[in-house]
């Protein structure tokens, strides 16, 4: 497992899991994890989106241009 995300973390639209409850949170958004809305715990663990561990994409960028499109890693 990732190190945990803690409470008022900026974070990509994902499912986060309470690392004390297990209670998961979807956000649609980037926005400020709050604490844990079951048990007030601050941390999380991420299990999908641009943070998560296994994101099949962690460090890659996209280059645009008129004429092609490149992704590197």
């Amino acid at each position: 497992m990732a190190d945990p995300v803690p409470a008022g973390s900026d974070v990509s639209a994902g499912t986060y899991r309470c690392t004390q409850c297990q209670y998961d949170l979807s956000v649609q958004s980037t926005k400020h994890l709050p604490p844990c809305p079951s048990c007030g715990n601050g941390n999380w663990e991420t299990l999908s989106g641009g943070d998560s561990v296994n994101d099949p994409y962690p460090k890659s960028t996209t280059t645009t241009t008129s004429e092609t499109t490149r992704t590197t890693t």
